[in-house]
């Protein structure tokens, strides 16, 4: 049996036209840390500004969180709070109760945090699953 040897450079060469394909960022990928991949999480959610919605009377918003707190119902809350790069800070849960003048909300993480009722801008009942 006879093989043909070729150059070196030109194997290389055929290789790299034929069959190699560079998957390009995608190799990095697994060079990333958890902070990175936090960091550039934050820098996504940042780019993805939720608008205003209509603002609610606080009686709309009282019988919407009511209606929420009976049923166990996920709502999606929009505050008149801005946060740190001046967009609308929004939170999403279930209503767990009042407490005066603040509403108990219990985050999909589990944990609760309390929301003064007359900074609540808007109530919208969501279908996620908490």
């Amino acid at each position: 049996m006879i093989l043909h040897q070729t150059d070196n450079d030109d194997l290389a060469q055929n290789f790299f036209t034929r069959d190699y394909h560079d998957r390009g960022m995608l190799k990095w990928g697994g060079f990333y840390l958890s902070d990175h991949t936090s960091a550039l999480a934050k820098m996504h959610a940042a780019e993805r500004v939720e608008q205003p919605l209509p603002e609610q009377t606080a009686a709309v918003v009282s019988e919407r969180l009511a209606a929420a707190w009976r049923s166990q119902q996920p709502v999606h809350l929009q505050l008149n709070v801005m946060d740190d790069n001046q967009t609308i800070q929004c939170l999403d849960g279930v209503i767990a109760g009042v407490f005066d003048d603040q509403i108990i909300c219990q985050l999909p993480t589990g944990k609760c945090q309390s929301v003064a009722l007359a900074t609540i801008r808007c109530v919208v009942p969501t279908k996620n699953a908490h």
